[in-house]
């Protein structure tokens, strides 16, 4: 019989694995598949708290966590996607979007039909759409379709080890051990219950895995018991998005302070109801909605969520005030210039978020590099190397952002993530490369130009007219490129060749040019040395300006 227990008990915990990889396979699935729909209804996050609510509640139905909204907010709070008091209203909503998986769980039990056979057809369907087809959404949908499965096969499973591990006698509810029943049904001091569902939490990283245990008791857990519980279960599933935090923005730490203060003050108010009209609640609900003890479970987990939400949504501006209080700014905190500004390792949680604000991380890059090759074009024709600190600064920043994004794009790719990202993706490997060599070459221009003042060269007034009219065309390739990429406009693709002639052109020509002066004894050697290099130089960076450009070639007809 010993035997059998610890079978059951393992039974349990493989039940409790396959409820949880169902709610991942279905929620990252249902992420990707609404990854546009979810970047637009984040986008749409106003002053509205109403609207950040419902948003919250939106995305967190869609990604099946709460605890990953959560993670999510902190990580677009840290990228400046969200304001502190905007995230705040998301917060509210991601608890009430969690609660619609727990009420898929309680269709488990007390509808009178074996849901979990059904469950298993549907994960059997869902196999066969994944393995037939190499259709991407199709795929997508099959996975969701294993995944609902999944959650119920794991609620059966549990289910019936729990039977086993609990009951001596179901049928007259004669418990296996007494300390079951103690624990289960015993009038244990809430404050131990509210801590087991703190740390049980903790330890699974979903309050929805652990409601989901509690559905799988049924009948064997008291109704208070599990409402104390469920609500040790909602301050727990902060515990993630504090470690999240560390290490962040002052507002994304408070983010993460919001969600435990919302979840703490939610506790504090039903913490005495519960206590005091606990079995009286359990009785009404009866009443309602029958005497099955899922859907009491499921129906309190989302009511309290909404009591919750109406009670402090007013309060919302004194949550944020306190947020602040708790977590006050720096004195000594200050941007820094090597810092990535808008990508973030949190954001890998929502790979078409990631890739998205990875463009904008790169657009950044593309500014830091055009400025330094105006400062080097206008230093190599003025002579004027006042800005020569400034240059190397961006060269370093450069290097910085190089090294991130390449090693973010790597990340991300190992991401669930669509075809069609994966080419952007693809692409954004060869800009960042781009980008970066022309701010090696910018940085060869500034030494040409030390050189130059170090033994006494210098150009032509010709020469300077020359080199002058090329960074000017460069600066408008640049220009013109950088519109492409951002704004994926095929149209100026034609001017973005026009540019790019005539950079190459110019370039021949002012080397045929420089011949005829060292023929005619009309330049230094030395000093045609360095003009040589220099417009063979302003040639190569346009080549990888005009690769920025194209780079959307890769994708485009794909969005």
């Amino acid at each position: 019989m010993g035997t059998s227990v610890y079978t059951n008990i393992f039974f349990m915990l493989g039940g409790i694995a396959v409820l949880m990889l169902g709610m991942k396979m279905m929620g990252s699935n249902l992420e990707q598949i609404a990854g546009n729909n979810m970047k637009k209804m984040l986008g749409k996050v106003t002053s509205n708290r109403f609207a950040g609510v419902a948003i919250g509640a939106g995305v967190t139905a869609i990604i099946n966590s709460s605890t990953a909204t959560t993670v999510m907010l902190v990580g677009f709070v840290n990228v400046g996607l969200l304001t502190l008091s905007q995230a705040a209203s998301v917060i509210m909503g991601a608890n009430i979007g969690t609660t619609v998986t727990t009420l898929i769980m309680a269709l488990s039990g007390g509808t009178g039909i074996d849901v979990a056979a059904y469950a298993a057809l549907i994960c059997a369907l869902g196999t066969i759409c994944t393995m037939f087809t190499k259709k991407d959404k199709v795929r997508k949908f099959g996975n969701i379709l294993i995944g609902i499965g999944l959650i119920f096969v794991g609620l059966k499973i549990m289910s019936v080890s729990v039977d086993f591990i609990v009951w001596e006698d179901k049928a007259n509810k004669v418990f296996r051990f007494e300390w079951i029943k103690t624990l289960l049904q015993g009038n244990i001091f809430p404050l131990l219950l509210i801590l087991i569902g703190i740390v049980l939490t903790a330890v699974v990283h979903s309050s929805a895995a652990v409601t989901g245990i509690l559905i799988a008791l049924g009948s064997a857990i008291n109704f208070q018991t599990a409402v104390f519980i469920i609500l040790g279960s909602n301050i727990g599933t902060c515990i993630t998005s504090l470690v999240s935090s560390i290490g962040t923005s002052t507002n994304a730490r408070r983010t993460a302070v919001i969600h435990l203060l919302f979840n703490v003050f939610g506790c504090l108010i039903c913490i005495a109801p519960a206590w005091i009209w606990g079995n009286e609640l359990g009785d009404f609900m009866q009443s309602i909605i029958g005497s099955s003890m899922e859907w009491k479970i499921a129906i309190f987990h989302t009511a309290f969520n909404l009591l919750t939400t109406a009670i402090l949504l007013p309060f919302l501006k004194p949550l944020v005030r306190l947020a602040e209080k708790i977590v006050p700014e720096k004195k000594t905190e200050q941007a820094k210039k090597h810092t990535l500004t808008f990508i973030d390792n949190r954001l890998l949680q929502t790979p078409p978020i990631a890739v998205s604000n990875t463009k904008k991380e790169i657009i950044k890059m593309a500014g830091i590099a055009k400025e330094n090759l105006d400062i080097a074009t206008d230093m190599l024709i003025s002579r004027n190397v006042e800005k020569e600190e400034l240059l190397r600064d961006n060269e370093a920043a450069l290097n910085f952002l190089n090294r991130s994004i390449t090693s973010f794009l790597t990340k991300v790719m190992g991401t669930p993530i669509t075809s069609a990202d994966e080419k952007k993706l693809g692409s954004y490997y060869h800009v960042v490369s781009d980008i970066e060599r022309i701010g090696d070459y910018s940085e060869n221009l500034m030494e040409y130009t030390q050189k130059m003042i170090k033994e006494e060269l210098e150009f032509s007034d010709e020469a300077k007219a020359e080199l002058s009219e090329v960074a000017t065309t460069l600066s408008s390739l640049f220009y013109s490129s950088l519109e492409v990429f951002t704004n994926k406009d095929v149209s100026l693709l034609s001017e973005v060749d026009i540019l790019e002639e005539s950079v190459d052109q110019a370039s021949r020509e002012l080397e045929n040019r420089h011949v005829e002066r060292l023929k005619k004894g009309e330049c230094d050697p030395n000093t045609g040395s360095v003009y040589l290099q220099t417009v063979s130089d302003l040639e190569r960076i346009g080549d990888h300006i005009t690769n920025i450009a194209y780079s959307i070639k890769n994708y485009r007809h794909r969005s």
